[in-house]
């Protein structure tokens, strides 16, 4: 399961433009290739979204997919984003970009709830705001990953679909509460572009860096996740749902680590 991304220039070759081969790993085809990551993100907030808007499921079946998704995001954040990290640039700069992703993010999270007039805002636009922004660093490290460690990114996936899914079903419920149901479509489907793009550019433009700053990246994408199951996730999970979501992070939690 633990894999230590090799670093540039120390047994990883420098990643064509676009060709989904994972080059540490020897792994090709269809789940060593960014777009298929990229494709399979927007379409988990796309699909979570329209359901959220015009099949509405009960909230806490809502609430307990997002538990799941967030035991998996623990073991994401820990194993392929901040440990290799921490081994890879030293201990107290990888622990200074994780704090610094957490208090950014946290920082972020808390000024949209204030932003929010209500609950029911707070839920809706509130959260596609914190999707939206939160999804950047999450998806860029989750295709950076791509160029050596294909479990770990399809792991990462995994955590990230089921969490944003269930997050923009959520989300959608809200939001077409207040506002018109294909503007509420339209803001997710801006969302989706920007997470797909968000992969690719992961993918592209950090393995190629040096060793230092994808370490360092990886653990501000660490401390960004973390922000978001502390802030949102897990309190609007246990909220709509109450103590059943232990059982539900503990399922997302043990999938994902035999993944």
């Amino acid at each position: 399961m633990i894999s230590v991304v090799a670093p540039v220039g120390r047994g990883l070759a420098a990643v064509p433009g676009g060709t989904g081969t994972a080059l540490q790993s020897g792994t090709s085809g269809l789940l060593a290739n960014p777009w298929f990551y990229a494709g399979f993100s927007a379409l988990a907030l796309l699909v979570g979204s329209a359901v959220g808007i015009w099949i509405s499921p009960p909230r806490n079946w809502q609430a307990t997919l997002l538990a799941i998704g967030g035991g998996s995001l623990v073991v994401s954040l820990a194993f392929e984003l901040f440990e290799p990290a921490f081994r890879n640039i030293g201990r107290y700069p990888a622990s200074g970009y994780f704090l610094g992703g957490i208090v950014v993010f946290g920082t972020l999270d808390v000024a949209i709830d204030r932003w929010a007039d209500d609950e029911t805002q707070e839920r809706g636009v509130g959260l596609w705001a914190s999707v939206t922004t939160d999804g950047v660093p999450e998806n860029a490290a989750m295709g950076s990953l791509l160029a050596g460690n294909v479990s770990g990114a399809l792991a990462l996936l995994f955590g990230l679909a089921v969490t944003n899914g269930s997050q923009s079903m959520m989300s959608g419920t809200n939001m077409a509460e207040n506002h018109e149901e294909l503007k509420v479509m339209a803001g997710w489907a801006v969302t989706a572009v920007v997470v797909s793009g968000a992969v690719i550019a992961g993918y592209r433009v950090l393995p190629p860096l040096p060793d230092y700053w994808i370490g360092a990246i990886r653990s501000f994408a660490a401390g960004a996740i973390l922000a978001s199951l502390a802030g949102e996730i897990y309190p609007d999970a246990y909220e709509e749902a109450g103590p059943s979501i232990t059982l539900a992070t503990s399922v997302g939690f043990l999938v994902t680590f035999l993944l």
